[in-house]
């Protein structure tokens, strides 16, 4: 009974041994992020730990999966080998398109790998699946405006509207923004704010309350700051400068801008009604008149 166990845990130990004879050592992609539509060179060193050549050496990528957004490039996800010898190694090069629609992050590819090797006088067959990653990613794109309907008038306290796009491939996530107090311009809000994801090819607005002295510029420059992360976590500071034209309450009243009356659509609102109960009153004492 010993025995048998004996050679049992033999068998397994061997069958494991065997498994792991040909495997994957090293691997490189160029460039280390790819974006999405992009080629991507991927260089596997494939080694034999076994004491025997290994022949028939088949190395496939396996790109069927739903969430696998690559295609080979200009060559099979296939390569064969004759031969590798027992404390070998072999480089094995394949060339990889993302798809345009890839959204960016990383991507685990099976590799399956498949040999034959001569064990006393017999043919025996040994194999494996191991996994690779690539990077899909692209450098955020992010960009910073003024909203015009906001009018930003000397003397009182306004309300600053920013516009912020993502005109990148990639999305953005824990998106900060914050603005510095100015010359003549002061920031009533929390001067950090925090806006949260912005996926690509999508926007986000946020405001802030800010004072304008009286003697304040037309033209000003305000510093705005923008903290974010990309998809693999990589933390992004960028710094630019926002320009800020404001109007005193008189030439926003000749150029017709600032707050305008409340008043006046509610009184062209009741105009209407009015007018509208006149022309059925008119058009009733008509339609009796003529029966008569």
């Amino acid at each position: 009974m010993k025995i048998k166990l004996f050679l049992a845990v033999w068998i397994i130990l061997i069958s494991i041994a065997l498994a792991s004879a040909v495997s994957i050592k090293d691997v490189s992609s160029s460039p280390e992020e790819a974006a999405p539509g992009q080629v991507v060179d991927v260089n596997m060193k494939v080694e034999n730990i076994f004491d025997y050549d290994v022949s028939n050496l088949h190395v496939s990528l396996d790109l069927s999966g739903e969430n696998t957004p690559f295609a080979p490039y200009q060559s099979s996800s296939e390569k064969f080998l004759d031969e590798l010898e027992s404390d070998e190694d072999e480089n094995f090069k394949f060339k990889l398109i993302i798809l345009p629609s890839a959204r960016t992050g990383i991507y685990k590819i099976p590799v399956n790998i498949n040999y034959s090797y001569e064990e006393e006088n017999e043919t025996s067959y040994g194999g494996k699946t191991e996994l690779i990653s690539i990077t899909v990613n692209s450098a955020p794109e992010l960009k910073i405006s003024v909203d015009d309907s906001a009018v930003l008038i000397k003397g009182k306290e306004n309300t600053l509207s920013l516009k912020i796009i993502n005109s990148g491939l990639s999305d953005v996530k824990f998106v900060y923004i914050g603005l510095s107090d100015a010359s003549k311009l002061k920031i009533l809000s929390e001067k950090e704010q925090y806006i949260g994801d912005i996926d690509s090819d999508d926007f986000d607005s946020i405001e802030y309350k800010v004072y304008l002295e009286e003697d304040a510029p037309n033209s000003m420059s305000l510093p705005v700051t923008l903290r974010f992360k990309d998809s693999t976590n990589k933390e992004f500071t960028e710094t630019s400068t926002l320009q800020i034209t404001a109007y005193s309450a008189k030439d926003a009243r000749k150029l017709g801008l600032g707050s305008k009356s409340k008043v006046l659509p509610y009184l062209t609102i009741f105009i209407l009604i009015v007018g509208y109960i006149v022309y059925r009153i008119l058009k009733k004492r008509k339609l009796k008149k003529s029966r008569r």
